[in-house]
């Protein structure tokens, strides 16, 4: 997720939906996944030149074209990690799992009070 400064970062790993894979799913917990999109910058730097801002300004220009045309507004432009490499997919959320909020957990496992 993008810092703001406003708010902690949610971070997600992610899990075959299904058997077959055939659908991705983000649930809360270690940083295996992050929703797309690339810093820019003020400013260019050694570490980030002339030609690496341009690169940036283009995938991120890929990446909203892609966005835009998303029909499933359950899922979002994601990237997630596997053996440190990055792999783009579309991710669903709303999955529960064990680093959820314990309400949000609570709720979805229909779980007695006392």
């Amino acid at each position: 997720m993008v810092d703001t400064g406003k708010r902690p970062i949610e971070t997600y790993y992610w899990i075959c939906g299904d058997p077959q894979c055939d659908t991705i799913d983000c649930l809360k917990g270690d940083d295996w996944q992050t929703v797309c999109k690339f810093w820019a910058v003020t400013g260019l730097s050694d570490f980030h030149d002339a030609e690496l801002a341009e690169a940036t300004k283009k995938i991120n220009a890929i990446l909203n074209r892609l966005e835009k045309g998303n029909r499933n507004k359950k899922r979002k432009l994601s990237f997630v990690k596997h053996q440190n490499r990055l792999l783009l997919v579309w991710a669903g959320y709303g999955a529960v799992g064990p680093d959820d909020d314990f309400n949000v957990i609570k709720k979805a496992l229909k779980l007695r009070s006392g």
